[in-house]
């Protein structure tokens, strides 16, 4: 048996039930990252083009929309000890900052996915002082503070694993090398 077509210009949800349904706010972070690597888009036409109003999207729209904006990025399920093998934009040959190669290796920032729903830029990932091993993970993770500039006190909230695994469960939308958008 059938259903009737729906009407909504959303893709059907993601087939893994553990992915979190992704608040609208993807949007304006997939920007500043796009920005971040030098690519201009228009979010207005953005929202328009992948029907993003409201909360509730699947990975697919937020996979769609990062590819609308050249960032060639894919959905990944990590864990804390993952995080090291994430590297800052520009590392050199694909070599993450935490001395990782990886399946995993990408350049930061990257987009993290809350239980809720909500997500956060993760801009760097902080060693600490003794050598990081990757088994172990980052002493902290670097999210961008996105408050009004005269309310902010720091430009990132640096947590560590315990505060992180309070509302992420591994989800992130990793950027690899930047491709020319179609528009």
């Amino acid at each position: 048996m059938t259903s009737a077509p729906s009407h909504d210009p959303r893709p059907p949800a993601p087939p893994s039930p553990s992915a979190p349904a992704v608040n609208g706010c993807f949007l304006d972070r997939l920007v500043l990252i796009a920005a971040d690597r030098g690519l201009v888009a228009d979010r207005t036409r953005l929202a328009e083009a992948h029907g993003i109003a409201g909360d509730g999207f699947p990975i697919e729209t937020v996979l769609a929309v990062a590819a609308a904006l050249g960032l060639n990025a894919r959905h990944a399920r990590l864990s804390w000890a993952d995080l090291a093998t994430l590297g800052p934009s520009g590392a050199q040959s694909g070599e993450p900052s935490g001395g990782g190669s990886g399946p995993e290796a990408t350049a930061l920032p990257a987009l993290l996915i809350f239980r809720d729903g909500a997500t956060a830029i993760l801009d760097a990932i902080d060693p600490g002082t003794a050598p990081m091993a990757e088994a172990d993970g980052p002493a902290r993770v670097l999210l961008r503070n996105e408050g009004p500039p005269e309310l902010r006190t720091e430009a990132h909230l640096a947590l560590d694993r315990t505060d992180l695994a309070l509302f992420w469960g591994g989800d992130a939308i990793l950027p690899g090398p930047p491709v020319p958008a179609a528009r």
